[in-house]
């Protein structure tokens, strides 16, 4: 069995204007986006009492929020208007009790979101800034250990976990 421990590190990128990739050394840390379905309550005959029902294939929104030690200009480029595209790397360490052994686990994530809040933090003698940014997320894709097991790309009708694409038959119905 594995049990995964804690986070050992990582790194946050995010491009500029011009698409090249830059280290935010600034980020304190990160808070990866919820996946929340939209419901509809739905009862009637054949139902006893009702059930918040998710509707298929939709996806609500997605809030990706860096939170910052400092406001510095790699950081400020996080409030630029226009589609930001982020690289979240982190390693965490595991516990294999089949062979006693502790390993770690590669986590990517490629997000692509907008900036709908920016907070450069507080100015305090012998404080952190603590500041924070949120991002609206509209493509979202996560691989562990080189292996893609999450996909949602909102404006390309996508939904794929561990493979399988839950809405290539909506797609192909559309087409």
């Amino acid at each position: 069995m594995k049990i995964s421990n804690k986070t050992i590190d990582y790194r946050l990128k995010a491009d500029d204007q011009n698409g090249t990739m830059h280290l935010i050394d600034d980020a304190a840390d990160l808070q990866l986006p919820s996946i929340e379905k939209p419901t509809d309550t739905i009862k009637g005959a054949g139902i006893l009492g009702e059930i918040d029902l998710p509707a298929y294939g939709q996806v609500g929104s997605m809030t990706f929020t860096v939170n910052s030690r400092a406001d510095s200009a790699k950081y400020s480029m996080l409030s630029r208007p226009g589609p930001i595209k982020f690289e979240a790397v982190w390693v965490n360490d595991t516990f294999d009790s089949s062979g006693m052994s502790m390993k770690t686990q590669s986590n990517k994530v490629f997000m692509t979101g907008f900036n709908k809040k920016y907070d450069p933090g507080k100015v305090e003698v012998g404080g952190t800034a603590d500041g924070s940014s949120e991002f609206e997320i509209v493509y979202y894709r996560k691989i562990v250990n080189g292996i893609e097991t999450f996909l949602i790309d909102k404006l390309n009708g996508k939904y794929v976990v561990n493979g399988k694409d839950y809405m290539e038959s909506i797609r192909a119905a559309l087409a």
